[in-house]
């Protein structure tokens, strides 16, 4: 009886406590089905017009059994070499020709593709190493906030000016009882936002179609705690559709931003760096 009550016991604190439920780091192409998924939402209305739009004229015409009857129709079949499908054939390869030029503009976080729920929205946040007490091993701690705005402007294949505002107040963490220390950890109670912003022109290089992927690096400041520094973000974006696509990762020393990595009885030790990761939906 004892021994199945301390195996009980046992199980109950590693899955409650000691199990890692930290979420896999920032993915494009998760990312990008979420994206499509999103703008596949409208497509059963839009089908279901236009069978019943023009199908009922159609069958009820009666100009063609006078077409039939009609005595120029050879003249009609001599007219068939004279379609006009070449100048159709040419205007083909123009459809993907504006893909830079339509990529211009502002595009704006877009916070309601996705839900936080299962991290498939917007967010940003952090991913820290944790060593745990009594042998038990290591685990990571992952926090990320779904309350994010910004703007992206972009100016043929530049990426002209771009700015990240992440709300810390309401970050979570893949445990609850790590939220509060997050929290006081960051002093969300003196400077709740975290902000990036590019510094300098980015040459994207050949701007994608639907679909293809870019990488790039994008040199910017961070303020954390109200302490700035600067920082390259490992950028990787598609376009999907009407949305842009982005994640991006970069590493941080907690110490440049005065934060004190946090600390609780089982926790031996927590690494003195971590990764920011961000995933943005944007939208015109």
């Amino acid at each position: 009886m004892v021994v199945g009550v301390v195996v009980v016991v046992a199980a109950a604190v590693w899955f409650f406590v000691l199990r890692d439920t930290s979420p896999p780091p920032p993915d494009l192409g998760s990312a990008a089905a979420v994206a499509a998924a999103a703008q596949t939402t409208t497509a059963p209305p839009a089908t279901t017009l236009a069978p019943t739009t023009t199908a009922p004229p159609a069958a009820t015409s009666t100009t063609a059994p006078p077409a039939a009857t009609s005595t120029t129709a050879p003249p009609a079949t001599t007219l068939a070499p004279t379609t006009t499908a070449p100048p159709a054939t040419t205007l083909a390869p123009n459809t993907t020709v504006p893909a830079v030029e339509a990529l211009s503009g502002t595009w704006t976080v877009d916070t309601t593709i996705g839900s936080f729920s299962d991290f498939t929205s917007s967010y940003v946040g952090f991913r820290v190493d944790e060593e745990l007490g009594q042998g038990i091993g290591s685990t990571t701690a992952v926090g990320r906030t779904p309350v994010v705005s910004g703007t992206f402007e972009l100016d043929g294949a530049t990426l002209v000016a771009a700015a990240i505002v992440a709300d810390l107040s309401k970050i979570r963490t893949d445990r609850s009882g790590r939220d509060n220390k997050a929290r006081q950890a960051l002093d969300t109670g003196n400077h709740p936002e975290a902000t990036f912003t590019l510094v300098g022109p980015v040459d994207l290089g050949d701007l994608p179609v639907d679909g293809a992927e870019i990488a790039v690096a994008a040199p910017g400041t961070l303020t954390i705690r109200g302490v700035t520094n600067d920082v390259e973000i490992d950028l990787a974006a598609t376009l999907v559709g009407e949305i842009v696509t982005v994640v991006g990762t970069f590493d941080i020393v907690f110490s440049d931003y005065g934060i004190e990595a946090p600390s609780a009885p089982i926790v031996v030790s927590v690494e003195d760096h971590g990764v920011v990761e961000i995933q943005l939906f944007l939208t015109r």
